[in-house]
C-alpha cells in the first residue's frame, strides 16, 4: 500500500513540476524568498524528466531528490519548496536532522517561511479572493467580529500582493540593465 502512495506522490510531483515549467516557460513571474529554488525545480525537472516515461524507479527518485520537493498550497495561494530544515511549519524542526524526508504540514504554514514562493497565477487568485471579501464587506451582511477579521485578512493579502509586484518591479529593472 505505501508503495501505490510513493507512486502517487511522485505522479504528483511531477505534475506540479509539469505545470510550473510550461507557465514559467509561457513568461509566469515567481516572487518570495524560494522564488529562484521553484524556478530550479522546474528547470531541473524539464531537464532531466520532462517528456520521459516515469516508471517506479523514476518516480522514487523524483520523491526523493530533495531539490524538487514543490508543494501547491491554493488555499494559502502559494507554493512550498519544501526543504525540512528550515520549514517553519514543521513543530519537530530540530529534530528534522535524521535525514527523513517530511512534506509540508499545510495546517501550520507561517507568512515568513524561507520556503514560500508566489506565481502570478497565485496572486490573481489573490486578487480575486480581495475583491471577494470587498464584495462580501459591501453587502453588509457578516456580523462585525467576521468583517473585522475579514478586513484584517484583506490587509495580510494585500501586502503579500504589494510584495510580489514590487519584487516583479525590482526583477524587471535588473534584467533592463543586463
Amino acid at each position: 500500500m505505501l508503495e501505490v502512495l510513493d507512486q502517487e506522490k511522485g505522479l504528483a510531483l511531477a505534475e506540479t513540476l509539469t505545470e510550473a515549467g510550461e507557465r514559467i516557460a509561457a513568461g509566469e513571474k515567481v516572487s518570495g524568498p524560494a522564488a529562484e529554488r521553484y524556478r530550479a525545480a522546474a528547470a531541473e525537472f524539464s531537464d532531466r524528466y520532462a517528456g520521459t516515461y516515469l516508471g517506479k524507479r523514476e518516480l522514487r527518485a523524483l520523491v526523493a531528490n530533495p531539490r524538487l520537493q514543490v508543494y501547491e498550497d491554493p488555499k494559502a495561494f502559494l507554493t512550498c519548496n519544501h526543504d525540512a530544515f528550515t520549514a517553519l511549519c514543521n513543530p519537530d524542526r530540530d529534530r528534522a536532522r535524521d535525514g527523513a524526508r517530511h512534506t509540508p504540514d499545510h495546517s501550520r504554514c507561517h507568512p515568513a517561511c524561507a520556503n514560500i514562493s508566489r506565481t502570478d497565477s497565485q496572486i490573481t487568485a489573490l486578487r480575486a479572493e480581495v475583491e471577494r471579501i470587498d464584495a462580501d464587506a459591501a453587502a453588509s451582511l457578516d456580523p462585525y467580529p467576521i468583517a473585522t477579521r475579514e478586513q484584517q485578512r484583506k490587509a495580510h493579502l494585500t501586502a503579500i500582493i504589494r510584495r510580489h509586484d514590487a519584487q516583479q518591479s525590482a526583477d524587471t529593472e535588473v534584467e533592463e540593465r543586463r
